[in-house]
C-alpha cells in the first residue's frame, strides 16, 4: 500500500504539469499568405477603415515577412506605398514574434507644459506651421519586434493576440494604421518615407499621450489565402 501512495505521489504532479502545458503550434503552419479578417479590442470588434480590411501578411520561410495594405495608397498622387518589410520568429511554439515600424512619441512642450512646441515658417509673410519640421520632432520612428500568443492555427485561420498600450498599436504598422491617424510628407526627398503620424498639436495632445499610457489587448484573426 506505501509503493502504492508513493507512485501516486510521484506521478500525480506530472499528470498535472502535462495537464496544464498549452498547445504547441507548428512552425511551418504559419508560413503563408494571410488576409486579417478581424481584430477586436479588449473583446469589442473593432470598426476597420477599407483600407485596413484589404491587410494582408506574407510569411516566408526564410524568416521575412511582407505587410500589405491601403493606408497609404492615395499618398504622392495615389501611387504610395502599399508593402511594407519585417521579420517573423517563433517562440516555444506558443509565441509568434513580428518586427514592424513604430513611431514614438516625443513632442516637447513649453517651460509651463501648457503648449505644444511647434516649428514655423514664412510663407508670404504669413507665420504658419512647418508641419514636416514639426513631425520629425515629434516623432521618432523605429524598427521593433512585437510578441503574439497563438491562440489559434489551422491550415485556414491564424488568430494571434497582442497586449499593448493603444499607441504602441495605433501609431505603428500592426497590421494597417488607421488612415486618419497619419499625414502625407509631401516635401520629403524622392524616394525616403513620405508617411509619419498626425501632427500633435495643443488640441491633441492629451488625447495622444493617454492613448501611450492605456493598457488593452488586441486579438487578430487572419484567413489563409493561395499565392
Amino acid at each position: 500500500m506505501k509503493k502504492l501512495y508513493i507512485l501516486l505521489i510521484l506521478f500525480l504532479p506530472m499528470v498535472i504539469l502535462s495537464s496544464c502545458q498549452k498547445d504547441e503550434f507548428d512552425e511551418s503552419s504559419v508560413i503563408g499568405l494571410w488576409k486579417q479578417v478581424s481584430v477586436t479590442e479588449d473583446g469589442v470588434a473593432a470598426t476597420l477603415a477599407p483600407e485596413q480590411e484589404a491587410c494582408k501578411i506574407l510569411i516566408e520561410a526564410n524568416g521575412v515577412c511582407r505587410y500589405y495594405n491601403q493606408a497609404f495608397v492615395k499618398y504622392n498622387n495615389g501611387d504610395g506605398p502599399t508593402s511594407f518589410y519585417g521579420t517573423w520568429s517563433t517562440l516555444n511554439g506558443q509565441w509568434i514574434n513580428f518586427t514592424t515600424d513604430k513611431w514614438q512619441f516625443i513632442p516637447s512642450l513649453t517651460s509651463d507644459s501648457s503648449k505644444v512646441v511647434l516649428t514655423y515658417k514664412k510663407v508670404n509673410n504669413l507665420s504658419v506651421i512647418d508641419t514636416l519640421a514639426s513631425v520629425k520632432k515629434q516623432w521618432n520612428k523605429f524598427h521593433i519586434q512585437s510578441r503574439f500568443t497563438i491562440l489559434q492555427l489551422t491550415d485556414d485561420v491564424m488568430e494571434i493576440r497582442l497586449k499593448t498600450f493603444v499607441g504602441e498599436k495605433k501609431y505603428a504598422l500592426l497590421f494597417a494604421p488607421e488612415p486618419s491617424d497619419f499625414i502625407e510628407l509631401k516635401t520629403v526627398s524622392s524616394g525616403t518615407i513620405n508617411y509619419s503620424p498626425k501632427l500633435v498639436t495643443n488640441d491633441n495632445y492629451w488625447t495622444i499621450r493617454k492613448e501611450f499610457q492605456t493598457l488593452k489587448t488586441y486579438v487578430f484573426t487572419f484567413k489563409r489565402e493561395n499565392y
